[in-house]
């Protein structure tokens, strides 16, 4: 273990006891012999020992003393990191953790002294979320939960942290959920004072909606606000895909998050919409990088993890990543987060330009790693992160989005037609 965690504990026991606690935590676990240096790595098992006897010392559970230890020393890790370059100035609690494997942790270990650090991997789910695991024959999760709640402290962010599979409790690994739960990315705006700015402004909002598994996205204006419900102007897809969804995700110029509201009506032949239950989302919206396609037909998958093969049906798919459905019996679930994946599927190539090619379909063969695992009902959606795809795959994918896209766009159209000859009785 790394001589660094030693001189925080050492800093710690007497900051929180006195002087002399470090020296009796020594003598508890037989190391008064011993001296540390921040340059070194020492056995694992004398930390344990350590650990335990600190433990002792500050009449806690081995679990609270570690955790107390972390948010101890999490600044002075952060000052380290700047000091070495590891660590960005602009960088916060989430940004650190979605950099920690590569950039940071890599400058630790040392491969001639036996010392490797500790294996955590993690992935940005959100703005405001950041998934971890963490395997480690250590076991030393109350530190790192310690330490990410000290990130919190240090740059005074509500850092809140879900478990969900943890190692202490027999699990191959420690699943964690990282969440900036900041009461400005809640429901704590004040929606009349935020739509009256833009109303007396006269600034168009934009609308962000899906419609066939396709985008949906245009700008409109405030017509009325007031403490629930907001009357809003928008173009007739939007109005559609708001009112097949149900509702709408909205992006304000002024706010540096989103929003998210419930459409109460739809009023075709005005042009309106009446959106109520409005909320913040988690953070800035309409910048994702690859939209997302949903399959107007059923697409077989067979993924291939862990020499186990699986076999389910696609649900989204995009340039970027993969959703797939599986049944409850699937033996993937969250102790194989981030494990790599190899995924078999064919596109339809009708779908995709039937004048390409004489092949009835299109083989893609992928690589990825498992991502994100969600449980709903008698179904699992698995979300799957692609590794760089080959030009090839890339081509396929983006020929398949714009000919559902132009699908979607003709169907949307059409019936915008029916509704308008329905209206006027033409």
């Amino acid at each position: 273990m790394h001589g660094i965690i030693f001189l925080a504990l050492e800093d710690f026991l007497e900051a929180r006891c006195g002087e002399g606690a470090w020296s009796q935590a020594m003598r508890e676990a037989n190391l008064v012999e011993q001296r540390f240096a921040p340059d070194c790595f020492y056995p694992d098992e004398g930390a344990t020992d350590l650990f335990r006897a600190s433990a002792k010392v500050l009449h806690l559970s081995l679990a609270q003393t570690l955790e107390a230890l972390g948010r101890h020393m999490s600044s002075d890790l952060i000052s380290l990191g700047r000091s070495m370059g590891l660590v960005r100035e602009a960088w916060t609690t989430l940004d650190l953790l979605e950099h920690l494997p590569k950039e940071i942790l890599a400058a630790f270990g040392n491969a001639s002294a036996g010392m490797k650090p500790p294996d955590i991997r993690t992935y940005r789910l959100k703005y405001a979320e950041v998934a971890v695991a963490y395997v480690s024959e250590r076991k030393l999760c109350p530190l790192l939960k310690g330490i990410v709640l000290g990130m919190g402290e240090f740059f005074n962010e509500p850092i809140r942290i879900e478990e969900r599979l943890c190692m202490l409790e027999n699990a191959p690994l420690c699943r964690l959920s990282v969440y900036l739960d900041s009461p400005t990315l809640k429901n704590h705006i004040e929606i009349s004072r935020e739509f009256q700015a833009v109303h007396s402004r006269i600034q168009e909002i934009r609308f962000f909606n899906q419609f066939a598994g396709i985008p949906v996205v245009n700008q409109g204006l405030v017509l009325q606000y007031g403490k629930d419900s907001v009357l809003v102007q928008i173009h007739p897809e939007s109005l559609l895909a708001m009112r097949t969804e149900g509702l709408t995700y909205l992006a304000l110029p002024h706010l540096p998050i989103g929003l998210k509201a419930h459409v109460a009506s739809v009023d075709g032949r005005h042009g309106t919409a009446t959106l109520q239950q409005i909320v913040a989302t988690d953070g800035p919206i309409g910048r994702r990088l690859q939209s997302r396609v949903v399959p107007d037909q059923p697409i077989g998958i067979e993924l291939r993890i862990r020499k186990q093969t699986v076999r389910g049906g696609i649900g989204n798919l995009s340039e970027g990543g993969i959703c797939v459905i599986l049944r409850n019996e699937s033996p993937i679930d969250e102790s194989m987060l981030f494990t790599p994946v190899q995924m078999r599927f064919t596109l339809p190539v009708h779908s995709v330009d039937s004048a390409a090619t004489d092949e009835p379909t299109a083989k893609i063969l992928l690589d990825g790693n498992l991502l994100h695992i969600d449980k709903q009902g008698e179904r699992h959606r698995v979300r799957i992160v692609f590794r760089p795809l080959t030009v090839n795959n890339a081509q396929w994918v983006r020929r398949y989005y714009l000919a559902r896209e132009q699908q979607a766009s003709h169907q949307l159209r059409t019936l915008i037609a029916a509704e308008k000859e329905k209206q006027y009785g033409l």
